[in-house]
């Protein structure tokens, strides 16, 4: 048997925005540095033998968002077959922004957001935001990745009109300030393997025009960073997890606030902090053993 199988997506070159993983080399590099047999397959990939695989590793599914239902019943099936990491449960739960809810009732700050299930709501959550937060605001489908759908607007008529289209493709909608933040310091992630913060990334805007807005620098783990992940982590049980990437943004007080907890497909942006691939494959390993 194939003792780890590394799931990405279908990479067609001729569609803007099919995008490579650029943890893949890394991580692969170090299945073969502690003696695992891989193999690497996107997850729709019908003529692969699911059933060969030990641990079905879940890293880069970036076109699952379409198709989301298809996407964890794939995962559900291969859970019959194979260790999945991370587990269906935590995909299906993770793959629908509305676990910020969530977490937010359970004491974790959180990006204020509206959710908006109803068109005859979209105008009053819209303004609710906008009188509480400012006139600029982002709206986007709460099954959504890379900015996928999300517009930034200062005009209350567009995002009412967009979170109306949102709704009616099938989606629910939110809807958050844009924090200034995000422009100075940008958002920062801190990369976490097997439960423990590794490293932290400062991230451009997702909604920069700038080339470089997929990628980040590597800045300090702070202690302020480390005890913020950890107990994002600890809110949402997630913390025997293989990987996680918690997005924090600092609010007008200074203190850090959740964007995103990304449990389903985030870059661990690998190639700015290579030890964590050696992480990665160990925490691979264990679970094998």
């Amino acid at each position: 048997m194939t003792d780890v199988v590394y799931v990405t997506h279908e990479i067609d070159p001729s569609v803007h925005g099919s995008h490579v993983d650029t943890d893949l080399e890394l991580v692969v590099s170090e299945f073969d540095r502690v003696g695992l047999d891989w193999a690497v397959a996107a997850w729709d990939d019908h003529g692969f033998d699911w059933s060969d695989a030990r641990l079905v590793l879940v890293r880069s599914p970036w076109d699952y968002v379409l198709r989301r239902r298809e996407f964890l019943e794939w995962a559900r099936d291969v859970e019959t077959l194979a260790i999945v990491a991370n587990p269906a449960a935590v995909l299906e739960q993770n793959t629908d922004k509305v676990y910020l809810r969530t977490l937010a009732s359970h004491g974790v700050r959180t990006v204020a957001t509206g959710w908006i299930h109803d068109a005859d709501d979209a105008g009053r959550v819209i303004a609710r935001m906008r009188q509480d937060h400012g006139a600029r605001v982002v709206v986007k489908p709460t099954v959504s990745s890379a900015a996928r759908g999300t517009i930034l607007t200062s005009d209350p008529l567009e995002a009412e009109a967009h979170a109306r289209l949102v709704l009616a493709q099938g989606f629910g909608v939110m809807v958050q300030p844009y924090l200034e933040a995000v422009e100075a310091e940008g958002e920062i992630s801190v990369v976490v393997i097997d439960g423990r913060p590794s490293h932290a990334v400062r991230r451009a805007p997702a909604l920069s025009d700038s080339p470089d807005a997929a990628f980040g620098e590597l800045v300090e783990l702070t202690d302020e960073l480390h005890h913020a992940s950890c107990a994002v982590l600890h809110a949402a049980e997630a913390e025997d997890l293989v990987y996680a990437r918690v997005d924090l943004v600092r609010e007008a007080d200074g203190a850090l606030a959740l964007m995103e907890l990304e449990l389903t497909e985030p870059s661990l942006f690998l190639t700015l902090h290579e030890p964590a691939a050696q992480a990665l494959a160990a925490a691979v390993a264990s679970r094998l053993s």
